[in-house]
Formats: structure tokens, C-alpha cells, sequence
């Protein structure tokens, strides 16, 4: 059997007492002040009567973004818009946004607040909060962090509501986050009430009351707009842990499956005054297996002073050879902080896709004083710093989004009394239908 749409909700007309213009009370019961968007009168709207309550000067027409009489569906509920008013902080800088009552017969009413393009519908919170302080609340269970305190006013009120409005009214708000949600405290010198808000984009509020046109662009980052990072921050922890380990494994799998062969250990003396030491020529030795590399180690007795090698690997039977320099240098001594050094005696370097063959090196040596020195030749070495450049390219893309994330956040902190304060905790999906139920 098909739903039938629900029905209509009944309709009170009066005339203004200050304009006379028709003027019409869609909560009949429930409301207890309309007010004139034409005039600015505020009239009771439970007097038969209709008698004047307050009235203030306004220059022009007050023409809500939704129109009063709007129908949409929100979070599954049709709600109507009954009435509007404008708010603005007190002081230097002022701050103005805008309040939609909402009405459901069987709901009641709600806010729908729009500040800076940003939407966020509230409700009377239906428990005080269990602990509040100065910079946190805590309701429900979670932890809500307080984003500002400020006097508001209102400055424009138009329609039906359940209290008792008019222009000039001024109340202390204090907000406190807890993306998506919104905490809000509002006190006069008489009372003081608590309501609850979910962030909802002005796409949804468009879509859900058929609007013409396009919502308000909202501008920086809304006091409860969630972060679009902080859902993916788990997922991209887990990925770049999962491909960091993948990383190390082949690396490991590469060190286990390779040869790490020996194939070359000699040691010579230098002498600068001695010619015959300026260039040594090894013995024939074998690269067998795979093309692969080769790890080059120097090794030397070379204190408080420099030496410089060039060394050449020659293929026998083709003749191709290659050429590559490395130079040590080893200085240390004491000064008025401690003893210090520079540098290291020896050094290494790889020589990438040698093929397999039969090979001589050639070592040619320079440097302003004797030393001894030795010279290492493995084929076939697992390279740690291609390990550490793939981590680090892993790692880039997370410290993109973590940056990202960190300014969505500071974006957000930037409005609040507590600029720099940090990241938001996100409110869990499941919490958030709990709370809006």
C-alpha cells in the first residue's frame, strides 16, 4: 500500500496590528510570539486578539533565504519554516548569521543556522551536560571543546516562534565542537538553555526544501564542519604501514636471494716520493651470475690528512671499462668544547648492472702523505638506500595529507577564541545517529 504524503498542517491567518498586513501562524498552540517582517511588530500569538507585544523600526522587508511556509524533509522528517531571525555579535568586529525555525508537528521545532554559508541543524539538548569547564563540555558521553564565547543580538525577527523575541534581545553564547556537532549554551539574565546541532551542507538544505538557485558559498571552515581527512587518517595509516613493511620485506628477500660474493681483497702501501706506488693493477678476478652491482670499499690509515683514488674496472675480453673517484679525509684534535673529528678514513661506493665477466681494477692513488690502504670488491649488494628512497616516497603522499588535514583543522581554530589549539577529535557515524535520534 503506497504512503500517503503527510498531511498539511493547519493554518492560523491574522492581520497585523501595526501595518495591517496578513500575517498567518502555522504552529497554532505551540507558537507563542508572530512577528511582522513588514512593520516589526511582535504580536501574542495565543490572544485571540492578537495584541502588540513590542514593536521596532525596520527600513525594509525581511526576506528569509527559505521562505516562511517552506516545506522540506530533513534527516527523514518533513519540517516547515516558521519563522526567522538575524543575529550579530557585539563588538568591534561584528559577526551576523541567521536562524530558520523549524516546525514538525510531532517533533517540534529545530534551528536551522546558517553562518558563512555553513548549515547546522540543532535541537534542545535533551540533558544538561555532565561537566562543564572553561575550555570543554562534556555531553552525552563525548568530549565537546569550546570554539567561542560572544554576546549576540538580534537585529531582524520575522514569523512565529515559541518564546517571546523581538529586536534588541541579547543573550551569552558559548559554543563548544565536537565535529559534526555543535554544543551551544545561551543565557540571559533569567535562564539559561542548552541545544545540540548537527553540521549539514547547503547542498542537503537546498535539495531537502526543492530551493532555486545555489546555497551560500561557504566560506573557510565551518565551526563543525567535519574534516574530510580525519575519516581517511586510519586508512592512510594502515596503507603506508602496510606498504613500508612490503618495502622492508622485499628489500630483505632481495638481501637473502643475492650473492654478496667476495671477490676481490688487497692491500698496498702509498708513498708520494715513490712513483711506483702512484698506480697498482690487480690480479684477474671473476663477476660471475647475473648482471648486477658491484660494492666498492676503501678502507686507509689516513690521519689528519686526504687521499684521493681513481678507480678503473676493465673487462678483459671487451676491453669496457669504468672509471670513478673517491676521495677520504680524516681530521680530529681537541678545543675549548671537547674533542672532535671530520670525516672517516674510508669510504664506499656501488657500481650499478656490472655484467658477469672477467675483470681487473686498476687503482690509481693520490694524497700529501703515506698511508696503507686496502680495497674491497663485492658482487651482487642489496642497497639500503633504495629501501630508504621507497619508504620516502611512501611516506610523502601521508605527510601531503597529514599537512592537509593539520591546516582543514588550523583553518577551523582560526575563528575560535583558541586559535593554534589543534585538531578536532571526529564524532564516530554511529554516535551521531544516536545523538540525532
Amino acid at each position: 500500500m503506497a504512503l500517503r504524503p503527510p498531511t498539511p498542517p493547519s493554518v492560523k491567518s491574522l492581520v497585523c496590528r501595526g501595518c495591517g498586513a496578513p500575517l498567518e501562524i502555522r504552529a497554532p498552540g505551540r507558537s507563542v510570539v508572530v512577528a511582522c517582517g513588514s512593520c516589526g511588530a511582535v504580536l501574542d500569538a495565543q490572544d485571540p486578539d492578537a495584541r502588540l507585544i513590542a514593536r521596532y523600526e525596520t527600513r525594509e522587508a525581511i526576506t528569509p533565504a527559505i521562505p516562511l511556509g517552506t516545506r522540506g524533509r530533513l534527516k527523514g522528517e518533513v519540517w516547515e519554516v516558521v519563522g526567522y531571525q538575524a543575529r550579530r555579535t557585539i563588538a568591534e568586529t561584528p559577526y551576523t548569521w541567521f536562524e530558520h525555525l523549524l516546525h514538525n508537528p510531532t517533533q517540534g521545532f529545530r534551528w536551522l543556522v546558517e553562518a558563512s554559508g555553513h548549515f547546522t541543524l540543532a535541537k534542545t539538548a535533551s540533558a544538561l551536560p555532565s561537566t562543564v569547564v572553561e575550555r570543554e563540555a562534556t555531553y552525552l558521553g563525548d568530549r565537546y571543546r569550546h570554539f567561542q564565547t560572544s554576546q549576540a543580538q538580534t537585529v531582524h525577527v520575522v514569523g512565529e516562534f515559541p518564546w517571546i523575541v523581538k529586536v534588541g534581545d541579547t543573550v551569552l553564547v558559548d559554543d563548544f565542537v565536537h565535529p559534526p556537532l555543535m554544543l551551544s549554551r545561551e543565557r540571559t539574565g533569567e535562564e539559561t538553555t542548552w541545544s545540540v546541532g548537527e553540521y549539514i551542507t547547503g547542498e542537503a538544505v537546498w535539495k531537502a526544501f526543492a530551493l532555486e538557485g545555489s546555497p551560500p558559498t561557504p566560506v573557510g571552515v565551518g565551526a563543525a564542519q567535519p574534516s574530510p581527512y580525519t575519516p581517511r587518517s586510519r586508512t592512510m595509516l594502515l596503507l603506508l604501514l602496510t606498504f613500508v613493511a612490503a618495502a622492508v620485506l622485499i628489500h630483505i628477500a632481495f638481501a637473502v636471494l643475492s650473492q654478496q660474493k667476495l671477490v676481490l681483497d688487497q692491500a698496498w702501501q702509498f708513498h708520494p716520493n715513490a712513483p711506483a706506488t702512484s698506480s697498482v693493477m690487480t690480479e684477474p678476478f671473476v663477476l660471475d651470475g647475473r648482471t648486477s652491482n658491484v660494492m666498492a670499499e676503501i678502507s686507509t690509515t689516513v690521519a689528519q690528512s686526504w687521499a684521493y683514488f681513481t678507480l678503473t674496472l676493465v673487462d678483459e675480453e671487451t676491453d669496457a671499462s669504468r672509471t670513478f673517484g673517491r676521495e677520504v679525509s680524516y681530521y680530529f684534535g681537541r678545543d675549548s668544547d671537547g674533542s672532535w673529528t671530520e670525516g672517516t678514513p674510508w669510504d664506499r661506493a656501488w657500481l650499478p648492472s656490472v655484467p658477469a665477466g672477467r675483470y681487473v681494477l686498476i687503482v690509481e692513488p693520490e694524497g700529501p702523505q703515506p698511508y696503507n690502504y686496502r680495497v674491497r670488491l663485492t658482487r651482487d649488494v642489496p642497497r639500503p638506500l633504495f629501501v630508504w628512497l621507497a619508504i620516502g616516497a611512501l611516506i610523502l603522499p601521508a605527510l601531503v595529507f597529514w599537512w592537509r588535514q593539520f591546516r582543514f583543522e588550523a583553518r577551523r581554530w582560526e575563528e575560535s577564541d583558541h586559535p593554534g589549539s589543534g585538531e578536532a577529535r571526529q564524532v564516530p557515524h554511529e554516535k551521531r545517529v544516536k545523538q540525532d535520534k
